[in-house]
């Protein structure tokens, strides 16, 4: 909760106009630490004087960077970690019955949003009258991952939550907050069936495909074993050279991760109710300056 509230923070002071030389980073010398002043909600040492920048670009970037600080924030705000499957008072409540070999796309509802309204302050400014809109308007969404019983009759899920939801031990990949350098969420293959830990199961439901081609996309979707500018990590951001998973945002999320790993696999399936982000083509980061 720290790095939300640091976060939120920093939000609110964008918001007033009082921050928007923390989101430039001027005061630190990497994207880390800059990312790290975010966080903590610090302020930097004040930079040289430079000429102003257009009044219609600077407002345009605060309040590109406050949209992204609130989202970072929502999702912080809901990354505790929890305990190992084997370890949790309660067993998933799925039947654990099939055959090897069977995948089953699972989907609950989710009530993030409402719980974490107060992420975003009720201020009648940009972007946060948008934003505060918007979560109004997305109370109750979905929230999907996929089942499989490998070879060995063994039950694996795999399904993108905050980074620190899950042991480390099960990561298999991470995505950043835009443009921060901050890890927001990981990509993570579990032991046994989905837990159901939301409100109201919407589907559990077999599928004709290989559970290999699912948990190879799986491990690709995240990885991160490459730096930006090595040679490979050139492209277009249709596919992830090694730098990480897509940058999060309530339009790029679990859905969106779950839909790409089906389609890796051959499979077209219709989008779960509330299933937000769930037709998102995602955007890999990619390094444009390095040749494939």
């Amino acid at each position: 909760m720290g790095t939300a509230n640091g976060i939120l923070r920093a939000v609110l002071g964008l918001g007033l106009g009082a921050s928007a030389s923390l989101w430039a980073g001027e005061g630190a010398s990497t994207p880390t630490e800059r990312a790290l002043l975010v966080a903590v909600g610090a302020a930097p040492e004040a930079p040289p004087a430079r000429p102003p920048a257009a009044p219609r670009g600077l407002a345009a970037s605060v309040n590109a960077a406050a949209q992204d600080a609130a989202a970072a924030a929502l999702f912080a705000a809901n990354a505790p970690v929890s305990p190992a499957p084997a370890e949790r008072s309660g067993a998933s409540t799925l039947p654990t019955a099939g055959k090897p070999g069977d995948v089953r796309v699972v989907t609950t509802t989710t009530k993030l949003a409402a719980r974490k309204r107060w992420v975003v302050p009720p201020l009648p400014l940009p972007p946060f009258r948008q934003w505060g809109r918007w979560l109004d308007e997305h109370k109750v969404c979905s929230h999907s991952s996929v089942d499989w019983m490998d070879k060995k009759g063994r039950w694996w899920h795999t399904e993108m939550r905050g980074y620190n939801h899950h042991p480390a031990e099960y990561l298999v990949g991470e995505g950043e907050f835009q443009a921060s350098g901050v890890t927001t969420y990981g990509i993570f293959i579990l032991p046994g069936r989905t837990d159901p830990e939301d409100d109201e199961l919407l589907a559990d439901e077999r599928i004709e495909c290989d559970y290999r081609k699912i948990e190879a996309a799986a491990r690709e979707y995240g990885r991160k074993d490459r730096r930006a500018g090595e040679a490979g990590t050139g492209g277009n951001g249709s596919r992830n050279v090694g730098l990480g998973g897509p940058a999060f945002k309530p339009s790029q999320n679990s859905n969106t991760y779950v839909n790409w790993l089906l389609r890796q696999a051959g499979v077209r399936y219709p989008a779960p109710p509330n299933a937000i982000g769930w037709d998102t083509t995602p955007h890999f980061p990619y390094s444009s300056d390095a040749q494939e």
